[in-house]
C-alpha cells in the first residue's frame, strides 16, 4: 500500500485523537481517551562534546525538559542559542559547543563523546501512539510495526553500547 510519511518535529503535542497526526512518538504515556500506546524504550540523556574541554553550551530555545535543563546548566556561562536541535548537533560536531542529547543519538555520533554521566532527571519512557481505531488499518498497522521495530533496534543498540562502555 503506497503511503506518504511526514515527520513533524514539534514541542507541542499534536492531537492524534482529532487526526492532527496518525502516529506519534511521545515522552509520556497519553492519558487521552481513544488513543492506543505502546512503550518502546527508555530514553536517557547526557552531555556530549567533540572535546570535553569545550565549555560553551548550545541551548535550544524551547520548553522541553532537556532545553530547560541545558538553560539552567549554561546560566552564568557562555552559550549559543539555537532554534532547532539539529543546529545544536551540527555545532557540537564542529567542536564549537557541548550539548544535551538523548544517549541513543549522542553515543552513535562518531564525532562526539559523552562528557557527563546520564542526567537522571531527564530520563523517560518513550511511547508510540496512534488513534485506537486507526491502529487496525492495514497500512497504519504496517507502519506502526516498522517504526516500533526501528525504535526498539535503536534502544537495543544503545543498551549494548552502554554495557560495553561500562565494561571498559
Amino acid at each position: 500500500i503506497p503511503a506518504t510519511l511526514r515527520f513533524i518535529a514539534a514541542e507541542h503535542v499534536l492531537d492524534i485523537r482529532h487526526r492532527e497526526a496518525v502516529i506519534g512518538i511521545r515522552n509520556r504515556r497519553p492519558d487521552q481517551a481513544g488513543l492506543a500506546a505502546r512503550r518502546v524504550g527508555r530514553v536517557r540523556f547526557a552531555v556530549y562534546a567533540a572535546d570535553e574541554r569545550t565549555r560553551v553550551w548550545a541551548c535550544v530555545i524551547g520548553t522541553t525538559p532537556s532545553a530547560l535543563w541545558t538553560a539552567d546548566a549554561a546560566a552564568g556561562g557562555s552559550f549559543i542559542e539555537v532554534t532547532n536541535p539539529r543546529n545544536a548537533l551540527d555545532l557540537a560536531v564542529a567542536g564549537a559547543v557541548r550539548l544535551v542529547l538523548p544517549c541513543f543519538i549522542g553515543d552513535n555520533e562518531a564525532a562526539l563523546r559523552r562528557v557527563s554521566d546520564p542526567i537522571d532527571v531527564l530520563a523517560h519512557d518513550q511511547w508510540i501512539v496512534t488513534h485506537d481505531e486507526d491502529r487496525f488499518e492495514p497500512g497504519i498497522r504496517q507502519i506502526l510495526d516498522r517504526v516500533t521495530h526501528m525504535i526498539h533496534q535503536l534502544h537495543r543498540q544503545n543498551e549494548k553500547l552502554e554495557n560495553n562502555a561500562g565494561q571498559s
